[in-house]
């Protein structure tokens, strides 16, 4: 995980023929990227000079006497500070995952959750918003994808976080039939006497299904809100954390799941890093982050699911 540091620049100002100095204290936070160039030449004789700049810093000037400062600064800030002074002129280099939003297509389309647009006004934008589960998904206002033939039977359930509805890709196979907690509503509610609920699924449902931590490959995830944790089923059409009360509720499959261990640093499904962790675990892929505008560290043609790099599917 990459940090973002607060920065702490001071500079000081020498005084020639004068009685007394300027001192400046200089204090830098940033979550966007930003480049400022300027250059400054400041006199003062026999007074007291102040000065006070703020937005991404604040710098502060005071002094007595006849003071002349002339230099140049440019700083450029995307994430993690490094900072070079010499003389009056300092300048600060930040590399790191915080930046302009970048669109991510899905099959050559930009879906919701791949816009740059935070499209329910929550103040996150795609991948940083909890519902958009990965870029093609198309409805960033609940779970549900959005996307037309997604998981569309309102019985049968293939892996849910594949893209498309049918096992034939994924050998993951259940019924909604089989949940006593009737995830499927009224269109599919509990059968406590169908026949096929199978006690086991195929290893190549484990194998290629990209669960998040947390879930079960038929999307069935627990999610902590306030104090409060829910197993809810992501396929309820009306399902979000705002109306996180009134999500169906669902029993996950003990042979696909993908659990979430917060004390191994792991990130669970809907949830930050854990406190005292300085950047995710994964059991398969490469650690990631993802900053405020959607942006993640990982490879082209993948993204950042519960702080691991998963492969876009479809891609």
């Amino acid at each position: 995980m990459r940090l973002f540091s607060a920065l702490l620049l001071t500079s000081s100002f020498f005084a020639c023929g004068g009685t007394g100095g300027t001192g400046g204290t200089g204090t830098e936070s940033s979550s966007t990227t930003e480049t400022t160039a300027a250059s400054t030449t400041a006199t003062a004789t026999n007074s007291t000079a102040t000065t006070t700049t703020t937005g991404s810093g604040t710098v502060t000037a005071s002094g007595s006497g006849t003071d002349s400062a002339t230099g140049s600064t440019t700083t450029t800030t995307t994430g993690v500070e490094t900072t070079t002074t010499t003389g009056v002129e300092t300048t600060t280099t930040t590399t790191g995952n915080v930046g302009e939003c970048v669109p991510v297509e899905c099959e050559g389309k930009i879906y919701q959750c791949g816009d740059c647009i935070d499209n329910d006004g929550d103040g996150k934008t795609d991948n940083a918003d909890v519902e958009c589960l990965s870029p093609c998904d198309d409805d960033e206002t609940v779970f549900a994808s959005g996307l037309p033939g997604d998981n569309m039977d309102p019985c049968n359930q293939d892996c849910y976080f594949d893209g498309n509805s049918g096992a034939g890709d994924d050998k993951c196979n259940w019924s909604l039939k089989c949940d006593p907690n009737s995830p499927g509503g009224d269109e599919c509610p509990y059968d406590p006497n169908y026949k096929n609920c199978p006690d086991s699924q195929d290893e190549q449902c484990n194998v290629f299904c990209p669960v998040p931590n947390g879930c079960d490959c038929f999307g069935c995830c627990s999610i902590t809100v306030g104090v409060q944790s829910y197993d809810i089923y992501l396929g309820d059409e009306d399902c979000s954390v705002d109306n996180i009360e009134n999500c169906a509720l669902c029993t996950k499959n003990d042979d696909c799941i993908n659990g979430c261990v917060p004390e191994d640093c792991e990130v669970c499904f809907g949830q930050e890093l854990p406190p005292g962790c300085e950047e995710p675990t994964c059991d398969m892929g490469e650690a990631c982050t993802v900053d405020d505008m959607g942006n993640d560290n990982c490879a082209a043609g993948s993204f950042c699911s519960t702080g691991c790099c998963v492969s876009i599917i479809p891609g």
